[in-house]
């Protein structure tokens, strides 16, 4: 019996995972009888999915058409605020508005994105309420019973997700589980539901994994030398392998500027003018010249000598903008005031030590780093000491949300989760606390856990293997922004038994 004949599901085919991801997935689909619907974004991906032949979709909406002009796009309806957040099940909107990056924060003002307001509120809440129009009229006319999109990292992924949940529609994103290169598929936009966290719960009340001594052996080699999880190449500084790489890169801007004056670019967002799918050279030249300068001032930073600090609780810097922090931890995403907040809550002689995080040097001005070294009682140190280095030495983690608090689980090492992020708060050494004026409490009852204990390892053992049971090994980056397909066709089994076991559990 085919589960999947006559299932109606919309497909966010967003940017370049819609072209070499999604894309695939539509075919597969199409080819087990389903029902599909396209949601675009980025006009580029918007005309390819228009003028393809090989899927037909009963529905195609163009997400940077509403963008673009929100208040056309309403026309004659009106919905409140307060509307909105009753029906998407929620008390405000503003803090999740914090994921639309081009709405808060202004490409134009400084590289990478300044922290000053893009567009005006008003046309802030006119976008909100397109969407929300946009998602009403989808459900109505195409009735999707599962939506698939890339990530949860927008303000319409957000939404689409809470309108979806309050009808019993299941949406599923693609998320890193912390464990290796292992990634999994999830159910909401704080990475708490989904296949992976229906077995966790079934492992941790008992039931037996075949991955038990795959998991075994992950944490013995993790306790003896870190596995850092793969990180997205769009943000790693890449080193230049030869001579030739550096003359193109020094050559890039000059390239990307003629391309900008000879040929049309139809990714243009009229009411965002400047955002990172239309610089003009202005702005190519800035960013580059930026980067260097940057990169040059974060490797000669004079910072605080490591050696010389004995008792100390680790804050590490996240990138940003980016889901984590601005998505499930909106609250948080001031990392410089939470930071000296945190560093305000150190207990007796504690002092907070902060690090940058690696892949965001080159993106974060010379005024961030001052500020942050500033800051009383936290000591900045080289970003370039590894994570495991510190962790070995801290006494306690504090974070919004992070790698890190999963690479501490493997040293024993407690950690303090401001945030929502729903894997990480898994971890047998994560603790949640959300109110920064009694942190200084929380961190001293932290202290005093005993982590040490076959409870801990028996909850560690079953988080790495609910990942070995339910995720997948892949180089799933690698097809996302490069469209390298090989083995691709594991990608669509992997998809299929999570859509699968979600339509029906959940029928």
């Amino acid at each position: 019996m085919n589960n999947l004949k006559n299932k109606r599901i919309l497909i966010f085919q967003q940017r370049s995972w819609g072209r070499n991801v999604g894309h695939f997935l539509a075919k597969k689909l199409q080819a087990e009888g389903c029902k599909l619907a396209a949601l675009t974004v980025k006009k580029s991906t918007h005309d390819f999915i228009v003028n393809q032949n090989d899927v037909k979709y009963d529905l195609i909406i163009s997400s940077d058409e509403i963008k673009e002009d929100p208040k056309k796009f309403l026309n004659d309806n009106s919905f409140s605020l307060k509307e909105i957040c009753k029906d998407l099940g929620i008390n405000s909107i503003w803090p999740l508005v914090q994921s639309s990056r081009n709405h808060v924060k202004s490409y134009k003002d400084k590289y990478y994105y300044g922290y000053k307001q893009n567009l005006s509120d008003e046309e802030i809440i006119y976008f909100i309420k397109a969407i929300y129009k946009n998602i009403r009229n989808i459900f109505d006319v195409f009735k999707p019973e599962l939506i698939i999109a890339p990530n949860f990292v927008a303000l319409q992924h957000i939404m689409f997700n809470l309108y979806a949940n309050k009808r019993g529609v299941k949406m599923i994103g693609m998320t890193d589980s912390k464990i290796g290169n292992i990634y999994m598929l999830v159910n909401n936009y704080k990475d708490s539901e989904g296949i992976f966290f229906d077995r966790l719960n079934d492992l941790n009340k008992g039931v037996k994994s075949d991955n038990f001594s795959k998991a075994k052996e992950y944490i013995t080699k993790s306790k003896e030398k870190l596995i850092t999880p793969q990180a997205s190449s769009a943000v790693l500084i890449k080193k230049h392998k030869d001579i030739i790489s550096l003359i193109r890169s020094e050559l890039s801007p000059f390239y990307r500027s003629l391309r900008y004056y000879f040929f049309k670019n139809k990714n243009k967002l009229k009411n965002i003018k400047v955002n990172l799918d239309d610089l003009s050279p202005k702005y190519i030249f800035r960013d580059h010249y930026a980067k260097k300068k940057y990169i040059k001032f974060s490797n000669n930073f004079k910072y605080y000598d490591f050696n010389k600090i004995d008792k100390f609780i680790y804050f590490p810097l996240q990138f940003q903008p980016e889901q984590t922090i601005d998505v499930i931890a909106p609250h948080y995403n001031n990392q410089i005031e939470t930071a000296r907040r945190v560093a305000m809550s150190m207990p007796g002689d504690y002092t907070l030590v902060v690090k940058e995080h690696p892949a965001m040097v080159g993106y974060r001005p010379p005024s961030y780093t001052e500020k942050v070294s500033r800051i009383p009682n936290v000591k900045l140190i080289d970003y370039r000491i590894s994570s495991e280095k510190v962790l070995k030495r801290t006494d306690l983690v504090i974070s919004p949300n992070s790698t890190t608090l999963a690479e501490a689980a493997f040293l024993t090492k407690p950690g303090i989760q401001l945030g929502d992020l729903g894997t990480t708060l898994q971890l047998p050494n994560v603790f949640r606390h959300t109110d920064l004026s009694t942190l200084a409490a929380k961190i001293i009852e932290v202290l005093k856990i005993n982590l040490k204990t076959e409870e801990y390892e028996r909850k560690l053992l079953n988080y790495v293997s609910a990942a070995l049971d339910t995720g997948f090994k892949y180089n799933y980056v690698e097809i996302w922004e490069k469209g390298k397909k090989e083995n691709i066709e594991r990608l669509w089994y992997f998809y299929k038994k999570v859509i699968n076991y979600l339509l029906n559990r959940y029928a």
